[in-house]
């Protein structure tokens, strides 16, 4: 009698999964069709990437448009902040 309940469960499963199956594939031959019926968004405009420098003092990247520049022991480098370049600086006649 266990048995006879246990193969009625397992068939019922069994059919309900070929249900899913057939479901599955009328959704899939359909969904091409709704994609063409449907207006396609416009492509967003992406950004032009910016060049970025490292701000040696706080090791954060800064876009070369906005960044400070200073001359620091012959070399041209980036700051992010007036903080920082000055930071900089001190340190480079601290050292000195």
């Amino acid at each position: 009698m266990i048995f006879r309940g246990l193969f009625v469960a397992l068939e019922v499963l069994f059919w309900m999964f070929v249900l899913r199956f057939v479901l599955r594939a009328i959704a899939a031959a359909l969904a091409p069709a709704r994609r063409r019926e449907a207006p396609r968004p416009a492509p967003r405009a992406v950004a032009a990437a910016e060049d970025l420098v490292l701000d040696r003092v706080c090791r954060t990247y800064v876009p070369l448009k906005t960044a400070l520049s200073a001359r620091v022991c012959g070399r041209d480098e980036h700051f992010c902040s007036a903080a920082c370049r000055d930071k900089a600086l001190g340190a480079v006649a601290r050292a000195s």
